[in-house]
């Protein structure tokens, strides 16, 4: 007898689910390569800058203008992230619409290729 097994099967959402591992390892390791390079490239020029802070440097009425710049971005990813939540609705229920549609057998083609 033959021991062998037959060779592990990989589907396409195998390959996309890796593809997207492999993307977010990329992009996590890039961003704390930038942030560390950002953080030390600021510690390296602090002594050679004034010690202020544009934002609060500015007159109390015109940062009440501007709101917190913390509570922008947060605001601004939040909606982000309530866009690409709509978006795989829409997906979603487009593929599930597509599955109504009766399936049709394949109709030869006549004729020259």
């Amino acid at each position: 007898m033959n021991d062998m097994k037959a060779p592990a099967m990989i589907t396409f959402e195998d390959a996309v689910r890796s593809a997207q591992d492999q993307t977010l390892t990329i992009l996590t390791s890039w961003q704390q390569g930038a942030t560390e390079a950002f953080q030390a490239w600021m510690k390296a020029i602090a002594p050679l800058l004034p010690d202020l802070n544009l934002y609060h440097e500015l007159p109390t009425f015109m940062q009440d203008a501007l709101g917190d710049p913390e509570a922008i971005m947060e605001s601004s990813y939040s909606f982000m992230i309530k866009v690409l939540e709509l978006y795989k609705d829409f997906a979603v229920e487009v593929y599930q619409a597509s599955m109504v549609a009766p399936r049709t057998p394949m109709v030869p083609r006549f004729g020259p290729d």
